[in-house]
């Protein structure tokens, strides 16, 4: 609280030294139609030097905001299409707004120009980081998780995903929730050319689901709203342990009602895991190393229509369709060594995996604009399916010592529904406040049937011990209220949102129920505000919640060997957070970050085992708190000629505090991650890509792990008029696996993480049909009502 007063007295102070006032107005073609897009240049009279910009709206309004006073100063409005405006603003004082400003059309270039803006790789807006990963060049061929590894201080180890340190991470694809989901074998499986870019939120505010401890990673997919027919062919293979390919079309069509989008890609993204495990149980060490291959082909298939009823209606349909198979066989080795390091026991575990998963998505939208000052109404339904089947065929073999393991088989199909209903209201006070306010209702249906069995007197007899059928349900009720204000130069957000949520985890084979019942309030507040003409303040506060997902509570268990399983924990409670953040931009770019959150009952991965039979097994639970500090430091690399990206360094100290194997838990380290992602443009279209991470040692619940680091290279070259591009890249060309050790109570272990690396690939992609923008695209705002909308969720 100190921290906060003391940042804030601060603010007030600068806020005092600098005079300031805000320029607004409106742009319009000849034939009065709003022009928005266009670029908006205030200039210094004197010597023409950049002093601010900004960019016109849907309406055609647009507003530079801080500007210094008591200055003469030059307008000039720059326009695809239309020749450049000129207006001189003398004696700038106060706020001031202009009279319409009428652009005319320069009919030289009007049907010849292409548009070829280049977005940042890394950009802030409103308390959301957004990394446009759909250029880049390193992970081109690879999976949706290999691009989680661009986001700033992201780590990917053995599918657990992490930012500095921090997990709880909420993943959205499109907006959507994806708790319910098999989200290991989704993002394995979905190619990361579907991907244009992520959104990291640090602070959801009410509008989003309170769902999850840290950031909302919300996936978003591509889409393209150029006029008439286009498209785009892409085709590439890679090559690391295994052999990957891939291929993708895209046919889209555009007029001045309707907009058509499809997509069709296939893929065989081949990867693999290795897990090494060395566990002391009483004076013995057991030695294990799981491999675990991929092998999957997918395919999936998108579809899209939207449909302007008029200027202020819009309807849209899309339908996403992936289906995948995946045929593998792990292998486990498992060695016992006596005190004198003799084998007493050596066995080999072979573990076939036929895995098919279909997911089909339908949503629909519809939106209402009811005047022009931005009053609108949205509603949305989005209806998901997704089915798994699941088969396991383990079988042992005994090389060194004496006894049988019987064989065993498990079949898991499972079916999991999810409807979700929404509507939003926004009603825009004048321009210095906005109320928006919503309800939403979700229901989920998970289904899954583990049928176990073992092999005994040469038939398969059913263990009733482990064969479970499970079925888990959960209602979400939820309404939220919001608004964005102004007071003189503060700029901020309040909201308050109520979730009523309703689960229940019904196991069918021994007719036992775990019903979970949550109704609270999430209240979150920001603050934001500027402190001279580049730098800004920005204050956030936010409460959530992260409920167990299903693949957590079911209580299934899942062998890797006659000696090591995981299994789910039906009795997982939900952990609750508090979050504030203090950061610094420098021109809207992310800067300077100081951040403290403090979890209760934090749920982490815990390994145990039995010290009389030696079997060891994870499971997630519930540790009581878990306390984070810490800051971080982003700078851009726009400082050099031709070069692109960010580089910055995350310091965080991570406590946890909980009673573990009945003996008190009490630890915390201080992680250190450090990232640079650069693009160097050379000559003849070439573009050169570097990109890298290091995380130094942390803790991770009872696991303190080692440093880890990785660096990829990658080029690329525009061909055939433009139109092609070829990459090449190679991923983890310089690498450390994950290194750990567990060392609490009896439980004594290292751990070694490995995953596929030096992966080399190379990607064709060729854009063909209308590759412009006309002057009716301008006159529409069907694209970015969609775009505004799929951002909105």
């Amino acid at each position: 609280m100190k921290l906060l007063v003391t940042t804030g007295s601060m603010l007030l102070l600068c806020l005092s030294l600098t005079a300031q006032a805000n320029l607004n107005g409106k742009l319009q073609d000849e034939n009065r139609a709003a022009i928005p897009y266009a670029n908006i240049l205030l200039l210094e009279s004197n010597d023409s030097s950049l002093i601010k910009a900004a960019i016109s709206n849907d309406d055609g309004s647009f507003e530079i905001k801080d500007i210094p006073t008591g200055k003469n100063y030059l307008l000039r409005v720059v326009m695809l299409g239309f020749t450049d405006h000129f207006q001189k603003v003398t004696d700038f004082k106060e706020n001031l707004t202009l009279n319409t400003i009428s652009l005319h059309a320069d009919v030289k270039t009007l049907a010849t120009a292409e548009v070829t803006a280049r977005k940042p790789f890394l950009e802030q807006k409103a308390g959301t980081m957004i990394v446009n990963v759909a250029n880049s060049i390193t992970g081109a061929s690879g999976s949706a998780l290999d691009v989680l590894r661009k986001v700033p201080g992201m780590i990917v180890v053995n599918d657990r995903i992490s930012l500095a340190g921090q997990q709880g991470l909420s993943i959205l694809i499109d907006g959507r929730p994806t708790q319910y989901m098999d989200m290991q074998s989704l993002l394995k499986d979905m190619p990361s050319a579907n991907i244009d870019r992520i959104e990291v939120i640090s602070q959801p505010g009410a509008r989003f689901d309170a769902q999850g401890t840290g950031a909302v990673l919300n996936i978003i997919l591509k889409r393209n709203m150029k006029l008439g027919l286009n498209g785009t062919a892409t085709l590439g293979a890679g090559k690391g342990r295994f052999w990957k390919y891939r291929g993708s079309g895209t046919l889209n069509f555009r007029n001045e009602k309707f907009n058509f989008t499809n997509l069709v890609a296939f893929s065989h993204r081949s990867w693999y895991q290795g897990l090494s495990l060395d566990r002391v149980v009483g004076t013995e060490l057991y030695q294990q190393y799981n491999f675990q291959p991929g092998l999957p082909y997918s395919l999936n298939v998108k579809s899209g229509v939207d449909y302007y009823l008029d200027k202020n209606q819009t309807l849209g349909l899309s339908v996403n369709a992936l289906g995948t198979t995946n045929q593998s066989t792990n292998e486990n080795t498992t060695t016992i060594l006596t005190d004198l390091q003799k084998a007493r026991e050596e066995l080999l575990t072979t573990n076939k995996t036929e895995r098919r998963t279909g997911l089909i998505n339908v949503d629909a939208y519809y939106e209402f604009k009811l005047d022009t000052s931005g009053q609108k109404i949205n509603a949305d339904v989005s209806v998901n399916r997704y089915g798994r089947d699941v088969s396991n065929l383990l079988q042992t073999t005994l090389r060194i010592g004496e006894g049988t393991y019987p064989n065993r088989r498990q079949e898991q199909p499972g079916n999991t529904e999810i409807e979700a209903y929404r509507i939003d209201y926004t009603k825009p006070f004048g321009k210095k406040l906005k109320i928006e306010t919503g309800l939403k209702y979700s229901h989920a249906v998970v289904d899954n049937d583990l049928q176990a069995n073992i092999f005994s007197d040469n038939t398969w007899v059913n263990d009733p011990t482990l064969s479970n059928h499970f079925i888990f349900t959960e209602n979400i009720s939820a309404a939220y209220v919001s608004s964005n204000f102004t007071l003189g130069k503060v700029e901020g957000q309040a909201g308050l949102r109520y979730e009523n949520s309703v689960s229940t985890g019904y196991s069918v084979t021994v007719d036992s129920t775990q019903e979970r019942r949550i109704s609270r309030l999430f209240p979150s507040l920001s603050l934001s505000a500027p402190l001279t003409d580049k730098l800004g303040l920005a204050l956030a506060y936010s409460n959530r919640i992260n409920r167990p997902g299903y693949s957590s509570l079911n209580p299934f268990v899942r062998f890797l060997d006659p000696y090591t399983y995981e299994k789910g924990n039906p009795f997982l409670r939900p952990e609750i957070t508090d979050s504030y953040k203090v950061s610094l931009t420098y021109d809207k770019q992310p800067f300077f970050n100081l951040e403290y959150s403090r979890t209760n009952n934090v749920i982490q991965l815990v390994t145990q085992q039995d010290e009389s039979t030696g079997v060891g097994f994870g499971m997630d639970d519930n540790l009581a708190t878990f306390e984070r500090y810490g800051g971080s430091l982003f700078f851009p690399l726009e400082f050099v000629k031709k070069l692109s990206g960010y580089g910055g360094v995350m310091v965080f100290y991570n406590r946890y505090e909980s009673e573990v194997f009945a003996e008190q838990f009490n630890k915390g380290r201080w992680n250190v991650t450090a990232f640079l992602q650069g693009t160097y443009t050379l000559p003849k279209d070439w573009k050169f890509e570097i990109g890298g991470w290091y995380n130094g040692p942390g803790i991770e619940g009872i696991q303190i792990a080692e440093h880890l680091y990785s660096v990829s290279l990658g080029v690329q070259k525009k061909i055939l008029k433009e139109r092609g591009n070829l990459n090449l890249s190679m991923d983890d060309i310089l690498f450390r696996y994950w290194h750990g050790r567990i060392d609490h109570a009896n439980f004594e272990a290292n751990i070694r993480s490995e995953w596929e690396t030096q992966i080399v690939n190379l990607t064709f992609t060729y854009n063909f049909g209308n590759q412009y923008l006309n002057k009716a695209a301008r006159r529409r705002s069907g694209a970015s009502e969609e775009q505004g909308r799929v951002n909105e969720k």
